[in-house]
């Protein structure tokens, strides 16, 4: 049987066919198996998934009574809203130079079209044209 990176080439057949074996002579070496499955397994374990702490989701951050509850929301929301405000008054700023920047330039290319218009309709008359700096 011929193998391609480690694996018997098969052609046909299920994509993940699990009668395919790696070997290791192909792959420049063996990996340590584990007992279970043939492979090793690399997860985090619970105590750094919970930062130390396998508890962590019971303990109290605040104050749970319903009036800190509702302190905590309206603190929140008007902190929010502030942002939200700040965000919105940097937009309008914004929004109008985007509004001045597109006036000053409609403006020039208009004047650039009056010019171009003059020059044609003089050349056309055969005036002379005065060029002015």
């Amino acid at each position: 049987m011929d193998y391609v990176n480690g694996k018997n080439e098969k052609i046909g057949g299920r994509r993940n066919d699990s009668g395919t074996e790696a070997k290791s002579e192909c792959m420049g070496g063996a990996a340590k198996k584990s007992q279970s499955n043939g492979a090793i397994e690399i997860g985090a374990n619970r105590e750094d998934s919970d930062r130390g702490n396998p508890d962590w989701r019971l303990v109290p951050v605040r104050d749970t009574t319903a009036g800190k509850i509702i302190e905590r929301l309206e603190s929140l929301e008007k902190r929010h809203l502030e942002y939200v405000h700040a965000h919105q008054a940097r937009l309008k700023a914004r929004l109008g130079e985007s509004e001045e920047s597109e006036n000053q330039f409609k403006e020039e290319t208009n004047q650039i079209k009056s010019d171009i218009y003059y020059l044609v309709t003089h050349e056309e008359s055969g005036d002379d044209v005065i060029e002015v700096k």
